[in-house]
């Protein structure tokens, strides 16, 4: 008997024609060209980029357009401003002559050098826990945690905005999902209270929330962990080296370092390399580094960027003017904004979305500001909800008075001329 195949893989998958009909509207709108937009360089407080024009595909052009516009970043994750540092350069080259491109294995066999090592003990340290395991990104970091600590009888409670990767990550492990209101404490302790006192919870939450730049409520969360038996998981990729004494992060913003088991995170944010870690005691780091198939079956990070991030973790642990530095840049923009009558939501850190509506008003407003010389990414459904659509602002250590005024004043006034709102309520 022959199977029957249609040739069209895509064909039958509702997933497959949501996104290939987004992708179409998108194209014919004339939005994709501000997405994956093409950088030109390092992508520092300064950038050179171009509009992507052609498809990624198509062979015979290139993915970009021809023009190359200098832009202000307002739209990277570089909130210490260390992409660029030369002495973290100088770092990861020296590592790159000595140890290649890559290990070209996984952590549990042949991929762990004497790098690896030096920058998990910084690390652990830097952030004031036992044990530190890292991965090849923040999203294999979150998927191990859960797969690998969490089975079938355990209830996890995470806000309702929680990154995708914690999703992923409880879906893998097979346990009770409770979603609790974001950052409500009371409907979580009233779902907490509906489980049996032996059974095994866990409370997950983001320090930063990503798309919103609130923090989350850590010291209730806190105290309800403990009331309850509850473990505390944090994710806190957008709050290590963004927030905190000098740059620890959320948790040890709040002083919660003996309270929150796991900490989760991004070496590719605030830390300028890649990949992902988590923080926590030593036993749970043996069970992670012998048994989480993030770290079984991926490779490694690669050494020279172990060796940047060894040297970026040394540069803030030497410079706590780089985050305050970036406390003061981020509440100039948001003040600057809320006086504006911008609608910045109950943004408190350095990720600053400006709220306008529509998909097309974010569209619009990221091309006004990219013609100006801005660069912001345009955040639409579903990575949040209908009618919530934003450009969002991620501010850095390294950016200057001058600079931080050109970009205000510009956001301001293109804001304005999109939402019909009149120039008097304050443009900077």
């Amino acid at each position: 008997m022959t199977s029957f195949k249609i040739n069209d893989l895509t064909s039958g998958s509702r997933t497959c024609k949501f996104i290939l009909s987004r992708y179409i509207k998108y194209k014919q709108k004339g939005y994709s060209a501000l997405v994956s937009r093409i950088f030109h360089g390092v992508p520092a407080k300064n950038a050179k980029v171009s509009y992507n024009t052609v498809e990624f595909t198509d062979p015979s052009n290139p993915s970009y357009s021809d023009e190359i516009k200098d832009v202000l970043h307002l739209g990277s994750y570089n909130y210490s401003g260390l992409n660029g540092n030369t002495e973290i350069i100088d770092a990861a080259k020296d590592a790159l002559d000595q140890y290649g491109t890559t290990t070209s294995g996984v952590r549990l066999l042949n991929g762990t050098s004497n790098l690896h090592i030096e920058l998990e003990k910084k690390l652990a340290k830097f952030l004031g826990y036992e044990s530190a395991v890292t991965y090849s990104s923040g999203f294999a970091a979150n998927l191990a945690v859960f797969d690998t600590l969490c089975d079938e009888s355990d209830v996890i409670f995470s806000d309702e905005l929680n990154h995708e990767s914690i999703l992923k990550g409880i879906k893998l492990s097979g346990a009770v999902c409770e979603t609790y209101p974001h950052k409500d404490v009371a409907a979580l302790e009233q779902l907490i209270a509906k489980y049996p006192k032996d059974t095994r919870k866990f409370i997950v939450t983001d320090g930063i929330f990503s798309m919103d730049g609130d923090l989350a409520p850590l010291p209730e969360l806190a105290q309800l962990a403990e009331q309850y038996g509850c473990y505390l998981i944090v994710d806190d990729a957008h709050g290590t080296a963004a927030i905190g004494p000098n740059g620890r992060g959320s948790v040890a913003h709040f002083g919660l370092e003996k309270k929150v088991d796991i900490i989760t995170g991004s070496l590719s944010k605030g830390l300028p390399g890649i990949g992902g870690f988590i923080a926590c005691n030593k036993k749970i780091g043996v069970v992670l580094r012998t048994g989480s198939a993030p770290y079984i079956f991926s490779a490694s990070i690669p050494p020279a960027t172990a060796a940047g991030v060894t040297k970026a973790i040394d540069i803030l642990q030497k410079n706590p003017a780089i985050i305050n530095r970036l406390d003061r840049n981020a509440k100039f923009v948001r003040d600057s904004l809320r006086a504006a009558d911008i609608d910045i939501l109950q943004s408190e850190t350095a990720v600053i979305p400006v709220i306008v509506g529509s998909d097309h008003n974010a569209y619009t407003l990221a091309k006004n500001l990219h013609e100006r010389g801005i660069y912001a990414n345009p955040v639409v459904f579903p990575a949040v909800k209908r009618g919530s659509a934003r450009i969002r602002l991620n501010v850095s250590a390294d950016l200057n008075q001058n600079e931080l005024n050109f970009a205000v004043d510009a956001i301001i006034r293109e804001t304005h001329n999109i939402l019909n709102i009149p120039s008097a309520a304050g443009a900077a």
